[in-house]
């Protein structure tokens, strides 16, 4: 009961916050993706610590900090030129740390740079760039987004709950079943069906329906990595900074994973 409470009252604090942020997008947004970055890649780093693996935890986020910064500026020239000697840098430092397995530091380092601060800038750079997808509303979708993910995990709860019988990937997350799955895939593409039907910003037809299938088949697959990666370190929770929510990868790592997809959505489209 005590968990349940706290979990509702970081939602009523956290939820306002967050629909706060990406509506006004700009430097507000970036914010919320700094935090998200800065936040999941401490987690990461900790997670791999388990396993006795030591990050270069500041070069590393030095790094995902420059990455996002290269995305809001619109690929600020003198950031990139740094991006790319901190990381030359990442390799160098190593030599001089003396710790064993070298390669492993240095591959989780730069891993933690992708994961997720590569994957999140992706989301940024949409955000200031929706227009190339022919979306009215970058706020409104961005919002959508962040619902639809949200609807797939709790459709999925309660479509599993009673009704899971077979194992979507039992060594990795036992809980989770294949009837959860699809029934948060349906949830992820209401949100956005309801968004095109109710004409509250302009979202296409298959631009909504395609945008729900990714949430419900990749935001779920992150969910499934992520699992993945606190199972093979023999963690729980990514961290317990959000009480009664986890960590920033806990409650994120479907968004770190869908992002650079709706990236290369659009690529694809301009």
């Amino acid at each position: 009961m005590k968990e349940l409470i706290t979990r509702i009252i970081v939602a009523l604090i956290g939820i306002p916050l967050l629909v706060f942020l990406i509506w006004q997008g700009t430097w507000y947004f970036f914010a919320l993706i700094l935090v998200i970055t800065i936040g999941g890649q401490i987690e990461f780093y900790n997670t791999a610590k388990n396993k006795k693996i030591d990050a270069q935890y500041m070069p590393g986020i030095s790094a995902a900090v420059l990455t996002l910064l290269a995305v809001q500026t619109g690929g600020n020239s003198r950031i990139i030129a740094v991006l790319v000697l901190l990381i030359l840098f990442i390799f160098i430092f190593e030599l001089f740390r003396k710790k064993s397995s070298a390669i492993i530091n240095t591959a989780v380092t730069i891993l933690g740079i992708v994961y997720p601060g590569l994957f999140l800038a992706a989301i940024l750079f949409l955000r200031n760039n929706i227009e190339g997808l022919n979306i009215s509303s970058a706020a409104g979708f961005m919002l959508t987004l962040f619902v639809s993910i949200w609807a797939c995990d709790t459709f999925a709860y309660f479509v599993g709950k009673p009704l899971g019988k077979h194992r979507l990937f039992e060594r990795v997350s036992p809980k989770k079943s294949i009837e959860g799955a699809v029934g948060g895939l349906f949830g992820s593409i209401l949100v956005f069906l309801t968004a095109h039907y109710m004409d509250w910003y302009y979202i296409s037809f298959s631009m909504a329906l395609l945008s729900g299938i990714i949430v419900g088949i990749f935001g779920q697959t992150g969910d499934l990595i992520e699992s993945w990666f606190k199972r093979d370190s023999g963690v729980k929770d990514s961290s317990s900074i959000l009480p009664g929510h986890g960590g920033f990868l806990d409650r994120f790592d479907s968004l770190i994973f869908v992002s650079p997809l709706f990236y290369l959505v659009y690529l694809l489209a301009v």
